[in-house]
């Protein structure tokens, strides 16, 4: 017999439950420490209601990066790489790309955890590693343009696209400010100088 339609979305609610409180632990405590039982308790289900959607540990934790990771993803590619005006759309990319980042805290220490044992850890890092080439191509895109359009300053665009990334992770990762603060946005000129503005 079918699921009904409630059933049914009874389940997806559990498993986004199950997936909200595994990020969460195995960001607070580690892969290591952080157990099926754990994240059962929190999520108030029973031990072996978590093997009704992730097969095992590692698939959850692969669940636990992957899936935030596509969700970002949308968001954080969400700008014109041809856009008319290139450093208007770069103002605009970098606010929105600092608002995003200021909320990622919790989810930043499980990747730092991947890409710090990227061998333990080959699936999520490739998953991390193409979104990061990704990134950077449409960012680099987007300053190629700007470069032709003749309002930035001719450079490699690659490093500076990496430079870009690692600026926005560093900022999330020194700064205790709440994601509403509005120091987040004060770095938006900061920011925009990697990219060599012609005009202030």
């Amino acid at each position: 017999m079918p699921l009904s339609d409630e059933q049914v979305q009874k389940m997806k609610q559990k498993r986004e439950t199950i997936l909200e409180q595994a990020i969460q632990l195995f960001a607070e405590h580690g892969y290591n420490d952080t157990t099926i039982a754990k994240v059962a308790k929190a999520s108030n289900v029973s031990f072996g209601s978590v093997f009704t959607y992730f097969e095992n540990k590692d698939q959850l934790f692969y669940a636990a990066v992957v899936e935030p990771l596509h969700e970002y993803s949308l968001q954080l590619l969400d700008f014109d790489p041809q856009a008319k005006d290139a450093v208007l759309e770069l103002e605009k990319m970098v606010t929105k790309h600092l608002r995003i980042i200021a909320k990622f805290d919790t989810y930043l220490r499980l990747v730092v955890q991947v890409i710090g044992y990227h061998n333990r850890f080959p699936e999520p890092f490739a998953q991390l590693d193409q979104f990061h080439d990704t990134f950077r191509a449409q960012v680099g895109e987007l300053l190629k343009n700007g470069q032709k359009q003749e309002a930035l300053y001719e450079q490699d665009a690659k490093y500076v696209a990496t430079a870009y990334m690692s600026l926005l992770i560093g900022l999330r990762v020194n700064l205790t400010d709440s994601p509403d603060s509005q120091m987040w946005t004060s770095f938006v000129p900061f920011a925009m100088q990697l990219f060599g503005p012609k005009r202030s």
